[in-house]
């Protein structure tokens, strides 16, 4: 994961990097680069593409609103968390979609909770090999809603395609596990990021396309754990 910070308070920047780096947990390295304006930022930004960036909306030069702008201008695919003393101005960062807005005042407390969901909504980067024996074939994990096995095969739904694979589900689990992806049947296997509702009572999940999906009795304790924490992830609670 590639952080990057930006405020001309020398002494923040020095302890929120102090506070990201609790978050490297070895799995998924963690890099934090430091600047302290605008313009540094947008020149760095030519070197790496960061996964977000946490932004000061208050700086000598560029303001906070205008490094954003540029950023998206430039089609940085950076997650923006604004950090102010200010909040009447949470209504005004609205325009630059931001991912979360942190006070400055009480970041620490509120910075496990971004750094919960951010890693959630990172880990559907990746892509999926349509075809083993040819690399170029692949899609986006990101647009998988669920699989389902079909003998020798598995069928991959996406939300607009559906592709037959020929892949065992142990073998497409083995690949999909790491990006929020659960087993709710030995015929199913299901993206968290399209679940609408599980439904324990009747042992079936729904998605956000009201497809509905038979969920093993075996499995939905399991299913249902996953859920639930993959909402709280989303949702910033802990």
């Amino acid at each position: 994961m590639y952080l990057a910070i930006c405020d001309d308070d020398i002494l923040l920047c020095a302890n929120l990097r102090r506070k990201l780096a609790a978050f490297d947990t070895g799995g998924n390295k963690l890099f934090v680069d430091e600047y302290h304006s605008g313009e540094e930022l947008l020149k760095g930004a030519c070197r790496c593409n960061y996964d977000a960036v946490f932004l000061d909306l208050y700086m000598e030069g560029m303001s906070g609103f205008d490094t954003a702008k540029a950023l998206a201008e430039r089609k940085s695919e950076a997650r923006i968390i604004f950090l102010t003393s200010n909040e009447s101005l949470v209504f005004d960062s609205f325009e630059y979609q931001p991912f979360y807005f942190l006070r400055k005042e009480n970041y620490t407390e509120v910075l496990p909770k971004v750094m919960a969901r951010l890693k959630t909504v990172l880990n559907q980067n990746g892509t999926f090999l349509l075809d083993g024996k040819n690399e170029k074939e692949s899609i986006a994990v990101s647009s998988i809603c669920y699989v389902a096995s079909d003998k020798h095969n598995v069928v991959i739904y996406t939300t607009k395609y559906s592709y037959e694979v020929r892949k065992t589900m142990t073998e497409t689990l083995k690949q999909l596990e790491p990006y929020d992806f659960v087993r709710i049947h030995k015929q199913y296997l299901v993206n968290l990021k399209y679940v609408k509702k599980v439904n324990m009572r009747d042992e079936t999940v729904l998605l956000m396309n009201d497809t509905v999906l038979d969920m093993s009795r075996r499995c939905k304790d399991t299913v249902l754990e996953r859920f639930t924490q993959y909402q709280r992830n989303m949702n910033g609670a802990v």
